[in-house]
């Protein structure tokens, strides 16, 4: 069951990074910096929710406490490896890392994180409606 969650989070990795390469290749050129990282945040918000609502009952969790920690889980890994991995790997200053917290230039970072951290549950809630 752990090695599943992980499998599931780290596929959310090249999605997102392929989300920040259309925003700086084709977004910023069609609407500028501040509403590409508001659209390219939005877009990766849905690709989580859509990716985990697809994917949720491989996990089979027994309820919605235990599909909660797996959000909170998947908050701290992300969190960490964008720290880990932009500290150290990309070199960036902690400015830098810590400007998309700040909702500044149409940063909605905070809300991305939100999303991953419920995702888990909603997308559970919703597969128990059907």
């Amino acid at each position: 069951m752990t090695f599943r969650i992980l499998l599931l989070w780290a596929a959310i990795i090249p999605m997102a990074i392929a989300n920040g390469m259309f925003r700086d290749t084709v977004l910023v050129r069609m609407f500028g910096q501040k509403r590409a990282r508001t659209f390219s945040g939005l877009s990766l918000s849905a690709v989580i929710l859509a990716w985990t609502i697809l994917t949720i009952p491989w996990v089979r969790l027994p309820g919605a406490p235990h599909y909660a920690g797996v959000g909170l889980t998947w908050l701290t890994l992300t969190v960490a490896f964008e720290f880990l991995f932009g500290r150290f790997v990309a070199r960036k200053p902690w400015p830098e890392l810590l400007r998309a917290y700040r909702f500044e230039d149409g940063d909605i970072w905070p809300l991305v994180l939100a999303v991953v951290a419920l995702s888990p549950s909603v997308a559970a809630a919703l597969r128990t409606l059907h």
